[in-house]
């Protein structure tokens, strides 16, 4: 069974060379083992077009909050500014997770082509990533927090 890293490989390899082939020979020469068929490659490649995402099963994103769910959120940190979001999804029944938006999926697939690009670049550089998805997001749409450490 192929790891989450490999078939990002193929999806990303494939998307800049557009040739299956290519993929499997970049594929076999990178990870030294038999490289996945065609039709893993295509199928993998559609997935994360469709989704964003490779995951089994899994969605391409939360769903929208309704402008309803917004008012409600700013009311309830008004009173309350000092509130954690967890106190804060209990008491309004609004699950902890947030939405992603419009731009979202180009930006994963810029990250996920910039990363494939430095792992050909520096060894072991998959070991060297330290991800953080601690994040502080406010109404007006800023966030804060959000980094990736490269080591």
């Amino acid at each position: 069974m192929l790891t989450e890293q490999q078939k990002t490989f193929c999806v990303l390899r494939f998307e800049k060379c557009e040739s299956v082939i290519t993929v499997q020979r970049d594929f076999r020469r990178k990870f030294n083992i038999e490289p996945p068929t065609a039709q893993s490659i295509r199928r993998w490649h559609k997935i994360f077009q469709e989704t964003g995402c490779l995951c089994k099963g899994k969605s391409s994103g939360r769903p929208r909050t309704s402008d309803e769910n917004v008012e409600q959120i700013r009311e309830s940190f008004v009173r309350s500014p000092q509130k954690s979001v967890r106190q804060a999804s209990r008491e309004l029944a609004i699950p902890l997770t947030t939405a992603l938006h419009d731009g979202d999926m180009q930006k994963r697939i810029e990250f996920c082509t910039f990363v494939l690009e430095k792992s050909e670049e520096v060894e072991q550089f998959f070991y060297r990533i330290i991800f953080n998805d601690e994040a502080t997001f406010h109404l007006n749409g800023k966030k804060e927090n959000v980094r990736t450490i490269f080591l």
